[in-house]
Parts: structure tokens; sequence; C-alpha cells
């Protein structure tokens, strides 16, 4: 993929509600991992993937948003 066409990607990505910027953060791990190639750290760090919330405001301690995250993650579906 080329690097501009990757980079408006993840400006479309920014304007992606925390949850939605959540799911399609799953849905692209879940993609490496059903790829013919294991995805490696490097390729993790490559991704865009990591830092992709550094610039938010809105995330004080990113420790426990993405605790939160997974939590609603979990739980979703289970009508809690």
């Amino acid at each position: 993929m080329a690097l501009d066409t990757f980079e408006k990607l993840l400006k479309q990505a920014d304007l992606l509600s925390p949850s939605e910027q959540l799911l399609l953060a799953i849905r692209l791990v879940e993609r490496a991992r059903h790829s013919d190639k294991a995805m490696m750290g490097k390729d993790l760090l490559d991704s865009g993937l990591v830092g992709i919330w550094a610039k938010r405001k809105d995330i004080k301690d990113s420790v426990a948003y993405a605790r939160k995250l997974r939590t609603q993650a979990q739980t979703r579906g289970r009508g809690l």
C-alpha cells in the first residue's frame, strides 16, 4: 500500500469514535492473524496502530483507557 494512501486511512480513522477505532484495530489485528505471513513485533510497530491515539486530548491515562475499552469489548453482547 502506498504511504500516501496509508496516511489518508489513518486520518480517516482519527475521525472515528473511540469504540469505532477499537473495532477497526481489532479487525486489523484479526486480519493480520489470518494472513499467511506471521505478524512480527516490527510489523506491528510499522503498522501505524502503535501511537494512533497519541495526540488525543481526552485520554489522560492510556493504561486505564485501554483497560476500559478491553472490558467494554469483552462484555459486549452479554447484555451487561
